[in-house]
């Protein structure tokens, strides 16, 4: 590995994180270790991967399967990593490529896994025959505490007859579970909710036998500190919900055909990523942007009125670097945004305001979240 040897001073290097990245450009960033899991798809082993904020490789690990989503997590004085293998051996949706389907890994500081994490029964989903999570999202709330999600395939009997549905369509279920003890305390399944299926924009073939439809694509979940309810994001929809996290119920929409809140066109968002809400209760979003509708990507900041159904305040900043189509993350770190560039394959920090940027790395591959602690 190439050490820099300017740590304050403006400059490009080449960074030695084995294939995974190439060109560097720093400035001052923000003190922090940053995580990334670069992957190629249908590979035999994935990477984790520790930078320092100079993009200096830390630490690594090769994974037995693909490796997504690696996040960190300070609880109770513990640190904690969690990350998602892809499991080869476990049962894949045939036909459909656009998850990463494994089990779930909790490992401790030094990155020694403590325990892997995989769907259970609950009520109507057979996890003897779908044990699979996807990787689009964990949360860890505790050693024995976490909610997880799995793209789970059935047919339904409750598609409305104006969808034109056929009886032998089969459907990607978006199932969340929550999960203490390794007991399931709470379980969301999206099918049981028939109003959703007009508001998905793709996978929406509801007659096509032929092809598994996934109309929803649950990408990302964050608890809402003010009230514990859930906040999720659905790719294939525009939307995001809140969801009662006791009974399951919707407690709004967000953006979608039948959104709550009344958007102007320039609040709406396109195949959205990595919704989280801030300290101060906005939300913030990696709007990727759609093919055919706008081929840019933009750092979305929103402020709710839940109780009026108003946006109070918005911002809306244009990613300076390739479309990301698909994936992708943003955290805000004091006045800049940490964004992981998903399939435009970079990481990058800058300041929206003045947009000086304080780090940008290009990957050779892409991962799907980058994130800085």
């Amino acid at each position: 590995m190439i050490k820099p040897l300017l740590a304050a001073s403006l400059f490009i290097v080449i960074v030695s994180c084995k294939k995974d990245s190439v060109k560097t450009y720093v400035n001052n960033p923000i003190e922090g270790e940053i995580l990334v899991a670069p992957y190629s798809a249908n590979a035999e082993s994935g990477k984790l991967l520790i930078l320092d904020e100079l993009g200096n490789t830390i630490k690594e690990k090769t994974t037995p399967g693909v490796a997504m989503n690696f996040q960190k997590w300070t609880i109770n004085g513990n640190v904690r990593y969690t990350y998602l293998v892809e499991d080869g051996d476990g049962y894949h949706i045939p036909g459909y490529s656009a998850y990463i389907p494994g089990y779930q890994v909790i490992a401790d500081e030094n990155l020694n896994e403590l325990k892997r994490v995989y769907l259970l029964s609950h009520n109507t989903i057979d996890a003897t025959a779908q044990p699979l999570l996807d990787a689009h999202d964990f949360i860890l709330l505790d050693d024995e505490h976490y909610i997880v999600m799995s793209y789970y395939e059935k047919k339904v009997t409750n598609i409305p007859a104006d969808l034109n549905p056929s009886a032998d369509v089969r459907l990607i279920a978006p199932v969340i579970q929550e999960i203490k003890n390794d007991q399931v305390i709470f379980q969301w399944d999206g099918t049981e909710h028939p109003e959703l299926y007009y508001e998905s924009v793709e996978g929406n073939s509801y007659s096509n036998t032929t092809a598994v439809q996934d109309y929803l694509h649950i990408n990302s979940m964050f608890v809402d500190p003010n009230d514990d309810n859930l906040i999720c994001s659905f790719r294939n929809a525009n939307l995001v919900l809140k969801i009662n996290r006791t009974d399951g119920s919707i407690v709004w929409k967000l953006g979608g055909k039948n959104s709550s809140f009344t958007l102007s066109n320039d609040q709406v968002f396109l195949r959205q990523h990595n919704v989280t809400l801030l300290t101060d209760g906005t939300l913030l979003m990696f709007d990727n942007g759609a093919a055919g509708e706008r081929t840019s990507t933009r750092i979305v900041e929103m402020r709710l009125n839940e109780a009026a159904k108003t946006v109070s305040s918005f911002s809306a900043f244009t990613v300076p670097l390739d479309y990301s189509q698909y994936m992708g993350s943003v955290q805000k770190i004091n006045d800049s945004y940490f964004i992981g560039g998903g399939t435009g394959k970079y990481i990058l920090e800058i300041n929206p305001l003045s947009g000086v940027k304080s780090f940008e790395m290009k990957l050779d591959l892409p991962s799907y979240r980058s994130f800085k602690y």
